[in-house]
């Protein structure tokens, strides 16, 4: 189990990292013409999904409800927010297409973060 903690803590740096990434990129290309289509958007989103997942894992093997703090409520619902607020920016900036899908991904991959570092507990 001491595996799945040390992933879940670890993924979350890189969940962070291509989140910033793809609100920075994403509001630099909100002028360009390209739809929002690039492979490493959905590395990003199958990184979120993956650390969401072991999280929820943990959350159910640990029984999470019976602890104190924010991780019994707060932290698991606020990180699914998050991913949901990231997938449905990738799926709505992907439909519109061009400088305004980009800069609709940037938008929402901001907010998913600002919900993130809100509920980890650090």
């Amino acid at each position: 189990m001491d595996i799945l903690v040390e992933a879940h803590s670890g993924l979350r740096w890189l969940v962070l990292v291509g989140l910033i990434a793809t609100a920075v990129v994403g509001f630099m290309r909100s002028s360009s013409a390209d739809s929002p289509e690039d492979r490493w958007l959905m590395w990003v989103a199958i990184l979120f999904d993956i650390q969401v997942t072991i999280g929820i894992i943990l959350y159910f093997v640990n029984q999470g409800w019976e602890q104190s703090g924010i991780i019994p409520i707060i932290h698991p619902l606020a990180m699914l927010v998050a991913v949901a607020v990231f997938h449905i920016g990738l799926s709505r900036g992907r439909r519109e297409g061009g400088g305004r899908g980009w800069r609709t991904v940037a938008i929402m991959a901001l907010i998913s973060l600002v919900v993130v570092l809100a509920a980890i507990p650090w």
